[in-house]
């Protein structure tokens, strides 16, 4: 099991988690606490890449996660007393989040909303998600009703999405400086000003989708992520879950298609097998391993999604290594929360 994190920080206010553990999910438990949340184990295997970066009041964290079960109950709100908002983007896998009781499956590029000082879970199977973490007096000048959307899965619209506009900002934050990310929250929290004046029924509109169908996107989501490695062509996921063509495709439509879905978990396995730096194997072993045609071919769609190609991404996890300085560590994380929350 590891834990491993992204490049160093340009300046004392980003820092990257930079840490291998036999421990990990016990130092990841510890830094989700830090948080204001708890988190349990969901089966045998856990395993997590964590990046994050400090920007003032506004934090980013970029995460890849295999088992873990998140929650924040009334004990911790009680005890922490914070009172920002964040919003948790789904890049891709399979995650369940929501109000307690309320959950819904997420798909790419959906961004859900929550306020601190609600209750709210999150399940991650196999997911790759951002979250942003806002400060509450700057959403609520923009956005004062933004409350009723805790737990939301925010809808889209012909323009586009704030998930998929917090996953472009995400791409650039490491070349930003602080006064552009107090730009780009500014640019989120209007958003979250436009959506709050929407209909209930945009939002039903936004998640609606039917049982059989959602019950068919799992099982080849699972045998996907369980298959990297090999054909996983639209006819082969079709009869791995006893489906037809025609019914696979009305299933996968929502998250962009067989080949979308395999192209992003593909790059998301292999940001996943680049952080392990106790095994550094070849880029070009790691893309014939988990299915891309060539490395040229992986190296692209890594870096269509992550912004920086597999080997800047090694580069920079290497660089990191040496800085001791700039690990991520649950005090530094209270750091951040104390200060989004004054």
């Amino acid at each position: 099991m590891t834990s491993s994190g992204i490049p160093q920080a340009k300046n004392p206010q980003r820092s990257h988690l930079s840490r291998s553990s036999a421990n990990s999910f016990g130092f990841y438990h510890d830094m989700i606490q830090s948080s204001g949340a708890a988190t349990y184990l969901l089966g045998d295997t856990f395993e997590a890449t964590i990046a994050a970066q400090h920007f003032g009041r506004l934090t980013l964290y970029d995460r890849q996660i295999i088992g873990a079960d998140h929650r924040r109950d009334p004990a911790h709100i009680r005890r922490d007393g914070f009172e920002h908002y964040y919003l948790q983007v789904l890049r891709s896998g399979r995650v369940v989040s929501g109000r307690p009781g309320e959950e819904r499956r997420l798909v790419p590029g959906d961004a859900v909303l929550f306020d601190a000082t609600l209750p709210m879970r999150s399940i991650v199977d196999d997911g790759d998600i951002v979250t942003v973490i806002l400060a509450r007096d700057q959403v609520e000048a923009v956005a004062p009703d933004v409350r009723r959307l805790h737990g939301s899965i925010l809808p889209r619209d012909e323009k586009g999405s704030l998930g998929q506009a917090v996953l472009s900002f995400l791409r650039c934050a490491s070349s930003f400086p602080e006064t552009s990310a107090a730009g780009v929250g500014h640019v989120i929290t209007s958003m979250l000003g436009q959506v709050q004046g929407r209909s209930d029924a945009a939002y039903s509109d936004a998640v609606g989708e039917s049982n059989l169908e959602l019950s068919r996107r799992l099982r080849a989501e699972i045998f996907i992520d369980n298959n990297l490695g090999a054909d996983l062509s639209s006819d082969a996921v079709a009869r791995s879950i006893g489906v037809s063509r025609s019914s696979l495709y009305r299933a996968m439509q929502a998250v962009g298609g067989i080949e979308t879905v395999v192209k992003r978990r593909r790059a998301a396995r292999m940001r996943l097998l680049i952080s392990h730096q106790d095994k550094a194997a070849p880029i070009s072993f790691l893309a014939e391993k988990i299915g891309f045609s060539s490395i040229n071919h992986g190296s692209r769609v890594f870096k269509e999604i992550y912004g920086q190609s597999p080997n800047q991404f090694r580069a920079a996890l290497r660089a990191d290594a040496i800085s001791a300085a700039q690990a991520l560590h649950p005090g530094r994380m209270r750091d951040w929360y104390d200060t989004i929350n004054d």
